[in-house]
């Protein structure tokens, strides 16, 4: 169905379909770049990185936001901006500063920013073709 070059392997781990890919991520998009092997969470809105990982590479806080975790327990985590790249595709994501007991998790939103989606069938990531909407009206010329 889908080209091989558009889909990607994922490691998967235990029973529960746990799923693991290497990615790279950097503080900014001419920065060097750290690999790194991350659980993918489609549950997951936001990427989550432990503190000192984050200051290491030079990630800084930006704001404080609110996150329900997985037992539904309500969290208050900073955030800040970090680069990701995974197989050439360089994209900008907002990251949760994790606490020690946080697991970190690669979110569904840094994983479509990317353009990748997950492929359940196949046990992978495959890229998608992203869309565009005309916000124009009809007979409005563009400025």
């Amino acid at each position: 169905m889908y080209p091989q070059h558009l889909f990607l392997r994922v490691r998967k781990r235990g029973r529960m379909g746990r799923m693991f890919v290497d990615i790279e991520v950097s503080e900014s998009l001419e920065g060097s770049y750290t690999d790194l092997t991350m659980e993918l969470d489609t549950g997951s809105d936001d990427t989550t990185l432990p503190r000192p990982f984050l200051r290491k590479l030079g990630v800084r806080p930006l704001g404080w936001d609110r996150y329900e975790l997985a037992d539904g327990r309500r969290v208050r985590r900073q955030y800040g901006i970090a680069f990701f790249r995974l197989r050439g595709e360089v994209g900008a994501t907002r990251v949760m500063f994790c606490g020690p007991k946080d697991a970190p998790v690669f979110g569904v939103i840094a994983l479509e920013e990317l353009g990748f989606v997950m492929d359940v069938k196949r046990g992978g990531l495959r890229k998608f073709h992203r869309q565009m909407i005309s916000t124009r009206r009809a007979g409005v010329p563009v400025a």
